[in-house]
């Protein structure tokens, strides 16, 4: 999809952003820094194809961004909060995106089968990885923006395999890891 898209989205955020409380970034502009460029930078370590997870996807970021830029990628978007977790579903009505949404805990959900895991600002590393673990196929990614300053975390089953620097994100790395562990059966 294209820039339209990625614009479409962000008014449509700051359209609900006071009611469903999404953001206090009132502007186009300073979204598209904060949340826009940061996702999107994701998508350069991703494969083109596979099922995307995004834990506390909130006002979708960063899964939305990144379903927009690699259509082939059916999205798993995972939200709490009932209200957001409809927005979502809003957003894959109108941008008719591939995206399931689950208005749940992460760890209250059966295994997803999932390829690439993501997710922005939720909890520690550490953490996400574990949540993502019940839910992996064999190779699955995770790939996270993290504060330049954090060092790599070790977490049984996964291996660091990358760390980017990303011009767009001044303050900001990504950590790539791959599962090597043994994943659930389904």
């Amino acid at each position: 999809m294209s820039k339209e898209c990625l614009h479409a989205y962000t008014q449509e955020v700051l359209k609900f952003r006071k009611g469903l409380n999404l953001t206090s970034i009132s502007q186009a502009s300073v979204f598209d820094k904060r949340f826009i460029q940061p996702s999107v930078a994701l998508a350069k370590w991703m494969p083109d194809e596979g099922r995307l997870l995004d834990i506390g996807s909130g006002m979708g970021v960063p899964g939305i961004p990144l379903l927009m830029m690699k259509p082939n990628l059916h999205g798993v978007l995972v939200e709490r909060r009932k209200k957001r977790a409809e927005f979502l579903r809003h957003l894959r009505r109108k941008f008719t995106l591939k995206l399931d949404v689950y208005d749940a805990d992460i760890n209250d959900l059966p295994c997803l089968n999932i390829d690439i895991c993501v997710a922005r600002a939720v909890t520690r590393i550490e953490d996400l990885l574990l949540m993502c673990s019940q839910h992996v196929n064999p190779h699955a990614i995770a790939i996270f923006p993290v504060p330049r300053e954090q060092a790599a975390v070790a977490v049984e089953g996964w291996v660091l395999e990358a760390v980017h620097d990303v011009r767009a994100v001044e303050s900001q790395q990504i950590q790539c890891y791959r599962w090597e562990g043994v994943s659930r059966e389904t």
